[in-house]
């Protein structure tokens, strides 16, 4: 196993902390009261959201963080859960641009996950990951 760029701890730290966010977020966005506390625009994409625009939501957060600590751990693995991740993600945003369009957080989301697949396939095809 060759060793990894220095620049590979950096991306994939961002990208853990930026999964990790979005963890809390969606913790937060489970409990009611801290919803009502939230812009009317999160409040309306939040309560009209279907039960398998959620789990998509959970799926994407949560495995884009594992697939981070998978990175982190070397383990080539971390490609499928990041695969996992985007696919949460493109459904989550398909329901969120539904209804209320595409905005750039939808992109935003998009773009890094897309970002962090495609480092850890470079990641896996450069003898980092085992």
């Amino acid at each position: 196993m060759t060793k990894p760029h220095f620049s590979f701890w950096i991306i994939t730290g961002l990208g853990l902390i930026w999964n990790l966010m979005g963890c809390l977020n969606f913790i937060a966005q489970m409990d009611a009261e801290t919803v009502e506390k939230m812009p009317e625009l999160y409040q309306l994409i939040i309560k009209t959201r279907p039960t398998w625009a959620t789990a998509a939501f959970g799926v994407a957060v949560f495995a884009g963080a594992t697939g981070c600590i998978l990175m982190l751990l070397r383990r080539r693995v971390a490609v499928h859960v990041l695969l996992a991740s985007l696919v949460g993600i493109g459904l989550t945003m398909a329901q969120t641009i539904s209804v209320v369009g595409l905005t750039p957080s939808t992109f935003l989301a998009l773009l890094v996950g897309g970002a962090l697949l495609w480092y850890a396939t470079i990641a896996a095809r450069a003898g980092w990951l085992k």
